[in-house]
């Protein structure tokens, strides 16, 4: 039955496109199409929130890429920053292929406002049989008004999914979110070598809620966008010998904290001689350090620990893109 309070908290949604802002066609093709998501809809599901329903960008998640991203977040922020406006909350609809990486930029540079974030998508379009559209978004709205009501902020700041085993609705911290797997699970990354591996928990204060997070992204949104070449954790991947004209080198490890040496050697020489800077990680808190390892750290790669590589992307790209 649809809730509802004498006094209504402000709450924004942001549709962004995705199958949850899709509909299946005649010819069963999945296609954008975001018809429906009317404050109307949402008040129907849950009548504690004044809805405003914004979409600063429309895109196919598998289409993202850098300047995608900044002008959903810059849109999110001007709305938000917006007199008068005065949210409580914030609801985004995202596509899942690549949720887990918005995801991550999205909790560095909106955590500053100190408001609960939910970001949620759906395996199936919303006019198709068995779609997870309504239990997601239902699950969304009530950890937001739980959050508003006992004063979390910003450290409510997560992701909704159904899991394709329990067919439930699910919560993951943005802080922690890993991509997608071939069902469309999302997982919690866990450092069980670091003795801070439950810092990620929602009691725990956010780490981005900081003044600190607050000018970069200000910088990030201002600056023209620039290029970030990554280079995957894959035996025998293809690796230039010259950075061109990326602004930031990030490159992904093996579970061990190692890559191939022999090969990213050049690369990185390349990028230490043009002053872009070289990421590497998720690298394990406490672990053997591999000569591999050495030899890249050596030849000005910086390694990162803490955060999956989602979020080590995310770095790079709030300071660098």
């Amino acid at each position: 039955m649809p809730k509802s309070l004498k006094i209504k908290k402000n709450l924004l949604v942001v549709l962004l496109g995705g199958t949850i802002g899709s509909v299946r066609d005649e010819e069963g093709n999945v296609e954008l199409a975001d018809r429906g998501f009317d404050a109307e809809f949402f008040e129907a599901l849950d009548r504690r929130f004044k809805y405003k329903v914004i979409s600063p960008v429309t895109y196919s998640s598998e289409n993202a890429d850098i300047g995608i991203y900044k002008n959903a977040i810059g849109g999110i922020l001007e709305e938000a920053g917006r007199s008068g406006a005065s949210y409580k909350g914030i609801l985004i609809l995202h596509g899942t292929d690549s949720m887990a990486y918005f995801a991550q930029l999205a909790v560095r540079c909106l955590s500053y406002l100190k408001i609960p974030v939910i970001i949620t998508g759906s395996k199936k379009p919303k006019n198709e049989q068995g779609t997870d559209v309504v239990k997601n978004i239902s699950l969304s709205l009530g950890l937001l008004a739980a959050a508003i009501k006992d004063g979390s902020g910003a450290r409510t700041f997560g992701v909704v999914f159904e899991d394709s085993y329990t067919h439930k609705s699910t919560y993951v911290d943005s802080c922690a979110s890993v991509n997608a797997d071939i069902n469309g699970d999302m997982r919690s990354f866990v450092d069980r070598s670091s003795d801070e591996s439950g810092k990620f928990s929602k009691k725990a204060k956010s780490p981005f809620a900081t003044d600190e997070y607050k000018k970069r992204t200000r910088d990030f949104i201002a600056r023209d966008t620039g290029r970030i070449m990554v280079i995957p954790a894959v035996p025998g991947a293809y690796i230039p010998k010259d950075t061109d004209d990326c602004s930031a080198l990030v490159i992904e490890c093996y579970h061990s904290g190692t890559q191939d040496d022999k090969a990213l050697l050049p690369l990185i020489s390349s990028a230490k001689d043009r002053n872009i800077p070289v990421i590497m990680g998720p690298v394990p808190t406490k672990a053997n350090i591999y000569t591999s390892r050495r030899a890249l750290e050596d030849a000005g790669a910086m390694v990162m620990s803490g955060f999956p590589f989602e979020g080590i992307w995310a770095e790079a790209v709030i300071d660098w893109a």
